[in-house]
């Protein structure tokens, strides 16, 4: 065998069983065995450097994927997704929105993989399609960093399309509402009952995008002439830490939208 040449061993390693692990992916060649490969194939060894080194790092995410708190019936199917967006599979959340609980569990990957979250940022700024660059936006929103929070926030502010759609999943998770009820919805006229909802979500701890789309549906509702709703958002100027959200309570204390 070539390589067992090239290794000096031609009676040895590497065996067809190493060889055959390779081969089907099992086992990433070390720099050693890289060199030599690139040495039998003809090929520049950069490239296969920087294949290996990529599937190491596609390795190491999918596996710290798998290491994330996610429960519920939907577990193995969320594991599969979140291993394969943490690997660099962007595939899904540029056609799709991505669930909920997928976000969260991204968020909680974010945290503490930073491949994950330059992967993230990249897609905030430049994805491919609005669905990636919202999706990126919404799990951002989801981490503890207030940096990628503030990006997030400023990327809702200037994108329209990844806004509107925020606005809409957030009505429509928060009151029940179908898709178009949920693109139409309106605090103008809130009765108490969605209002008290609202401010729940005010003060929500893990989710700033709620915070904010809160924010932003009670300022319609004092621009509406709601008493109850101009209270909430003066509660929340002194316990809110964003500063994008603190300026979406502020003009919607003056009946103003924070995109305008």
């Amino acid at each position: 065998m070539r390589l067992c040449e090239l290794s000096g061993n031609p009676d040895g390693t590497p065996g067809r069983d190493q060889v055959k692990r390779w081969e089907t992916g099992k086992v990433v060649p070390g720099d050693y065995w890289v060199g030599l490969l690139a040495s039998a194939l003809g090929v520049p060894s950069a490239d296969l450097e920087q294949e290996a080194r990529a599937t190491r790092a596609e390795r190491r995410a999918a596996h710290a994927a798998h290491g994330v708190a996610v429960s519920g019936p939907r577990k193995a199917e969320l594991l599969d997704m979140l291993a394969a967006v943490a690997g660099g599979d962007e595939s899904y959340l540029s056609r799709n929105i991505g669930p909920y609980d997928l976000s969260i569990a991204l968020a909680n990957l974010a945290d503490r993989d930073q491949g994950t979250k330059r992967r993230l940022v990249r897609w905030l700024d430049g994805g491919s399609t609005s669905l990636l660059r919202g999706n990126a936006q919404g799990t951002l929103f989801k981490t503890h960093h207030p940096d990628l929070i503030e990006r997030a926030e400023q990327s809702m502010r200037h994108d329209q399309e990844t806004r509107r759609r925020c606005m809409r999943c957030f009505t429509r998770r928060t009151f029940g509402l179908s898709w178009p009820d949920a693109a139409r919805y309106t605090a103008v006229a809130a009765p108490a009952a969605e209002l008290h909802r609202l401010g729940r979500l005010l003060h929500d701890p893990h989710d700033v995008s709620n915070r904010w789309c809160a924010a932003v549906f009670l300022g319609e509702a004092v621009e509406g002439g709601s008493a109850a709703a101009r209270a909430l958002l003066v509660g929340a100027l002194h316990t809110e830490p964003s500063r994008e959200t603190l300026r979406a309570i502020g003009l919607g204390l003056n009946g103003e939208r924070p995109w305008n």
